[in-house]
């Protein structure tokens, strides 16, 4: 795992990841282990692990994040560690989770201990269709591996290492925020997350979500200046390693560049909307978010957007991270 030198700010990564195999868990240890991995893997407005459900006594992750339009988006994961998965009961546990929802999930995802087939996993889509439910995916026990040790080598670390997971979620996350990456590749996917986000994805037109976007153009700042990742109310999402501590000097420099970068945008921003050739649109709906955009500011938002964000493209690359 990482450690930081005595009297130092730079990264240092050691530390073996031995092979796993899910039939020896529990099955609480493997919903932790989820729950961990999904904490690692999107940049969440909350997720939480609920009580027991059901006959199996598995238990549900509820979380929202973003949808391509920066809305807020229900996720609704199923921890399925049974014996055999089968799709009857991958169907009864998609409308269980649809029943306990007041609207359908934006997106379920179904996670298995075991092999799933491409068919199952494909009926398993089909139907959650059926309810209404915008995406669904269903990892099988090689599909969720592959994701813990490419988003959070460092919980196997702990884990395999004797130290087992909190089974308390807000002890968890605690643990995970204090957790540092065991590798300079997880220290980027970390850093990565502040990029994967529909502020920096979706196309800029002449009616956009300004408030939205300018709100991650000053959290993602934050978070590579700081390390620390702040949700719009200021609480703490998440914390990621600042660009000064990557030991790569190439890496720190790419990511301070992206810093300023986004700084010129934000500035670009309010540059527009002082000249009011970005206002909000004229519906008289307080809770109305769409903002008009003249020309030329959507043309120059994009193109500074795209330099900031291969200014950080450029930097992880080095550390084998392509994640945009």
């Amino acid at each position: 795992m990482s450690t930081l030198k005595p009297n130092s700010s730079k990264l240092i990564f050691t530390g073996t990841v031995h092979p796993i195999h899910f039939k020896n868990l529990s099955g609480r240890d493997f919903e932790r282990m989820i729950f961990a991995t999904l904490l690692r893997m999107r940049a969440w407005r909350s997720l939480n692990w609920h009580g027991q459900t059901g006959g199996d006594k598995g238990r549900d992750i509820i979380g929202v994040c973003e949808d391509e339009h920066g809305n807020e988006a229900a996720v609704v994961v199923a921890c399925a560690n049974w014996q055999k998965f089968t799709l009857a009961k991958a169907k009864k546990d998609i409308d269980r989770l649809t029943s306990t929802q007041a609207t359908p999930p934006h997106e379920v995802i179904v996670i298995a201990g075991g092999d799933v087939s491409a068919e199952t996993k494909d009926k398993c889509k089909a139907h959650a269709e059926s309810k209404k439910i915008k995406i669904c995916q269903v990892w099988s026990g090689s599909d969720f591996e592959e994701h813990l040790r490419f988003h959070a080598p460092s919980v196997l670390n702990r884990f395999f290492n004797g130290d087992p997971l909190p089974d308390d979620e807000a002890e968890l996350h605690k643990f995970m925020l204090e957790l540092d990456p065991a590798t300079e590749k997880e220290a980027g996917l970390l850093v990565a997350r502040l990029f994967n986000r529909p502020a920096f994805q979706t196309p800029i037109h002449c009616e956009s979500s300004m408030p939205a976007f300018r709100q991650a153009i000053g959290d993602t700042i934050g978070a590579l200046n700081t390390g620390i990742w702040r949700d719009r109310e200021g609480a703490i999402i998440s914390r990621v390693p600042p660009s000064h501590v990557f030991p790569d000097a190439r890496v720190s420099r790419g990511l301070a560049s992206c810093s300023k970068k986004l700084n010129t945008l934000r500035m670009t921003l309010d540059e527009g909307i002082k000249a009011n050739a970005i206002r909000p649109c004229e519906s008289n709906n307080p809770l109305c978010t769409t903002y008009m955009i003249d020309q030329p500011y959507p043309q120059r938002l994009e193109q500074e957007r795209a330099e900031a964000l291969r200014q950080a493209a450029d930097a992880l690359a080095l550390l084998g991270v392509q994640q945009f």
